[in-house]
């Protein structure tokens, strides 16, 4: 699934590409995504600017010129692409056109939705109304982490990856956050130091900025809507890297793969000692 890096560069993207266009028209290939497209989509949207394109978590924001937003999530495998021809290809779903380009969802998997809200309601939507802070907002900081990891009693992995905490960190950035930070991922978040916080909030700030410089991370099917790859996976130190030797330690040990919650997690055992 991408992750917030992936999203924030689609957000890049389509801020230079569509931002002020008009959509002139749309085409609902599929209607039938996460969440089917409601019946008047098009009767909302057509005709209507994009003035603002945002991002809350993993979340897109199209903020149209009569109080109408277009709320976007690409699910597992959903990306955007652009053409200026008809050239569809399969799991293509909803076409947008403008004056001189198309620009095209598709979803194999079909996780990802697209719903239409007034401006003044999407933030109250089920979708971002529990969403916790940004990790890039400057209010992360010590006092706002020290508070709200005293009161979680999941591992420090666990509460990474808990959108109601701080969102838009997945299960590969948490995993090369706690590597960088030197924390060890089943470590209960109540029992993270002041100086471990200090080391966090530095390493949350790094490897997402780092990530979205370098377009993200493909580890599948990711891609950009310029059809680019996320280069930030040349960049792994942990993540996928199960039985690999550490690059940091250089102690001549391996890189060990567990379930948090159902997910894969890596680590060091010496770099990140419990």
């Amino acid at each position: 699934m991408p992750e917030l890096p992936e999203v924030e560069t689609v957000r890049i993207t389509l801020k230079k590409e569509i931002l002020n266009e008009k959509i002139l028209s749309i085409q609902i290939l599929n209607k039938n995504l996460r969440y089917p497209i409601e019946c008047n989509f098009s009767n909302k949207v057509v005709n209507q600017s994009i003035k603002k394109i945002s991002r809350r978590g993993k979340y897109l924001i199209l903020y149209l010129t009569k109080n109408i937003v277009i709320l976007l999530h690409l699910g597992m495998t959903g990306y955007f692409r652009f053409c200026n021809d008809e050239n569809f290809i399969k799991h293509d779903h909803i076409i947008f056109d403008f004056k001189e380009k198309k620009m095209i969802y598709n979803d194999v998997r079909k996780f990802g939705f697209i719903k239409v809200y007034k401006s003044e309601n999407v933030n109250h939507s089920k979708h971002l109304v529990n969403l916790g802070l940004e990790p890039l907002d400057g209010k992360l900081n010590k006092n706002y982490l020290r508070k709200s990891i005293n009161n979680s009693k999941q591992s420090i992995k666990a509460y990474l990856m808990n959108f109601k905490n701080i969102v838009g960190i997945g299960n590969i950035y948490s995993s090369e956050i706690l590597f960088d930070s030197a924390i060890h991922p089943c470590k209960l978040s109540s029992a993270i130091s002041n100086e471990e916080i200090n080391r966090l909030i530095i390493s949350i700030k790094k490897i997402l900025r780092k990530a979205i410089k370098l377009g993200g991370t493909s580890i599948k099917d990711y891609k950009d809507p310029m059809g680019k790859i996320g280069y930030f996976k040349n960049q792994l130190k942990v993540y996928g890297r199960d039985n690999k030797p550490c690059v940091n330690c250089k102690k001549n040990v391996i890189i060990k793969k567990i379930i948090i919650q159902g997910r894969s997690t890596f680590f060091c055992e010496i770099c990140q000692k419990f």
